[in-house]
């Protein structure tokens, strides 16, 4: 039902990104930048498309030209502004100015605040809906971000505002209508003014996109896993972390916060049918993680490939029960015991086991130690 509220509610909402500066600190054309695979205004697109925005318009002026095609195969509304450079409130209006009766809010967001978590939109929505405040902040760790989600009831103070300050400015006169929505989404701050602010977020976003712990523990909760699972994914993020770290040391490219994160997810969906599977669909905004996540249970080996994030993580999994690190032969002992009469559920468990084996010899030859003297050293554990 809330989904099925919250896709009504969007409907009636717009977002507005403005991309018709003259990008002067940058001096680089934000929009269409690199970054995350496709490019600065593709993510903001997508930014808004995730939480289930349709009605998106981008406000062009410099560059137009450029820009109106990338535009026209997003299959979102250019609106150009012929004023562009009377600076970014003259986009604003425009925007503004653009939006049709029906809609109810509007999303504000410069192009160079491109990388806003799905979570992060919807929960703005579903404040806006839900209280009487018109002017819904993103923030994190107590500092506002991008986009604010401002109530359409604003619309003739924006369009007939002529003081200093611009839209800053105007929405300081509403403070009192303004409400925070405290959000697990430090994007929300990340904007591109210049190159050392763009490289900071080639690092956030880049190819991989990986959460943070706090990312991961948020994520977590909403999806309401049970303790005793969380307390389990800690302790394979704690031996995962551990056998990656000896395998940096030994020379292998692997990314720790990759694994960090793959780990304390890998049984978000625990209880669900194919939770391996269910778990890694949840997490769509991290493609990455969910490739690990998807295949901790059950794993395609290549004996002449590189052991990757995905190894490590399987193998931690099954030297873990519940929240105590114990050998492959005490794992799977009772699960063979429990289902000896079923040859087709022993089989799978034994190929769990072999793959399970073949990894751990792998690791223990790179590191040049068992790996029961890692775990002993490093995190106390028995077996």
């Amino acid at each position: 039902m809330a989904n099925k509220e919250n896709k009504q509610g969007s409907e009636l909402l717009a977002a507005i990104i403005v991309a018709a500066g003259y990008s002067f600190r940058m001096k680089r054309f934000k929009p269409l930048l690199s970054l995350g695979g496709s490019t600065v205004l593709e993510q903001a697109v997508h930014s808004f498309r995730a939480s289930g925005i349709r009605d998106i318009r981008v406000v062009v002026g410099h560059r137009a030209n450029e820009l109106l095609p990338v535009l026209d195969r997003l299959g979102v509304q250019a609106i150009v502004n012929p004023n562009f450079s009377d600076g970014m409130f003259s986009s604003v209006c425009a925007g503004v100015k653009s939006l049709s009766p029906e809609v109810k809010g509007f999303f504000l967001l410069p192009v160079d605040n491109p990388i806003v978590n799905r979570y992060t939109m919807e929960m703005l929505q579903n404040t806006f809906f839900s209280t009487d405040f018109g002017i819904i902040y993103p923030s994190y760790k107590g500092m506002r971000g991008h986009p604010p989600l401002i109530s359409s009831r604003y619309r003739n103070d924006v369009l007939t505002w002529n003081k200093p300050g611009g839209m800053r400015a105007l929405l300081e006169q509403y403070e009192n209508d303004a409400l925070n929505v405290e959000v697990v989404d430090p994007g929300i701050l990340l904007d591109m003014d210049t190159q050392e602010d763009y490289y900071q977020m080639l690092k956030y976003c880049g190819d991989i996109q990986v959460p943070s712990e706090e990312e991961c523990y948020a994520i977590i909760k909403r999806a309401n896993t049970p303790v005793k699972v969380i307390n389990h994914c800690k302790q394979v993020a704690q031996l995962s972390c551990a056998m990656g770290s000896y395998l940096i040391r030994a020379g292998s490219q692997l990314n720790l916060e990759l694994i960090r994160a793959a780990a304390l997810l890998h049984d978000l969906a625990k209880g669900e049918p194919q939770h391996a599977q269910v778990g890694a669909g949840m997490l769509g905004n991290y493609p990455e993680v969910a490739e690990i996540v998807a295949e901790h249970m059950d794993i395609c080996l290549n004996p002449n490939q590189l052991l990757t994030e995905k190894e490590i993580v399987y193998l931690a999994d099954k030297l873990v029960l519940a929240d105590q690190i114990i050998s492959l032969q005490a794992r799977f002992s009772v699960p063979l015991e429990l289902h000896k009469n079923d040859s087709v559920v022993t089989g799978k468990i034994r190929q769990r086991l072999s793959n399970a084996e073949i990894i751990q010899t792998r690791i223990e030859q790179l590191i040049k130690m068992p790996l029961h003297d890692l775990w002993k050293a490093d995190l106390g554990g028995q077996g």
